[in-house]
């Protein structure tokens, strides 16, 4: 009877050192994963905004396809200030385009840029202020609801203010590339409307870019 004890015992003991092996392991696993991570964590991230102090973009493609038309041509573009802040950036897109005979249309923009992660990459959310200015032939109103052309050259100018939402993607080569979309609303305006100036001439604002490609410096 007392070998089986014994048997019983040592197989026991046996068992019990193998589960806290087993146990010590797991624990040991889960401290290797924890430590992991607070290791990735603590790895150095490699701006590539790291003394850059500005950007400049155009769009090549609105330019190129612009150019198509007779109607005249488009240039758009950006200049950013990228010191002022770890998190966000200071943008100033510009829009102009010399439509047929005398119409001309032309934006510039002073965006406050808000990068929502922990660096200047990815989505960002976006508030600010467009200046724009119209020149060309007057409208006449006809019972209310068709434009006449008129002889005199008229020049509006307006504000308003926006707001919208973006992303962009910077490379380690100094090239960049970014699309927002963002709506808003002119503060000053009248009545008068400029013929073939199109969506610039209403009182909303709705724009969206897609195709800039910039370079740091």
């Amino acid at each position: 009877m007392k070998p089986i004890l014994y048997i019983m015992i040592f197989s026991s003991l046996v068992y019990m050192q193998e589960d806290t092996r087993i146990d010590t392991l797991l624990a040991n696993q889960k401290e290797m994963l924890k430590n992991q991570e607070i290791i990735l964590s603590e790895v150095v991230y490699i701006d590539p905004l790291e003394g850059k102090k500005y950007g400049i973009e155009f769009n090549p493609a609105s330019f190129l396809l612009s150019t198509i038309s007779n109607e005249g041509f488009i240039l758009t573009g950006s200049f950013s200030l990228l010191s002022i802040s770890k998190s966000a950036e200071i943008a100033f897109p510009m829009y102009f385009r010399k439509g047929d005979e005398d119409l001309a249309v032309f934006h510039i923009d002073s965006h406050y840029r808000n990068f929502l992660g922990k660096h200047r990459n990815g989505f960002y959310i976006s508030t600010g202020l467009r200046f724009t200015l119209l020149k060309g032939r007057e409208g006449k109103s006809f019972f209310g609801h068709t434009w006449d052309e008129a002889d005199d050259i008229t020049s509006i100018s307006k504000v308003g203010l926006i707001f919208g939402i973006g992303y962009r993607i910077f490379g380690r080569n100094g090239l960049y590339w970014g699309t927002s979309l963002f709506c808003g609303r002119y503060l000053t305006d009248n009545e008068t409307r400029i013929i073939g100036a199109g969506a610039a001439d209403d009182k909303f604002i709705i724009d969206m870019e897609l195709l800039k490609i910039g370079k740091l410096f």
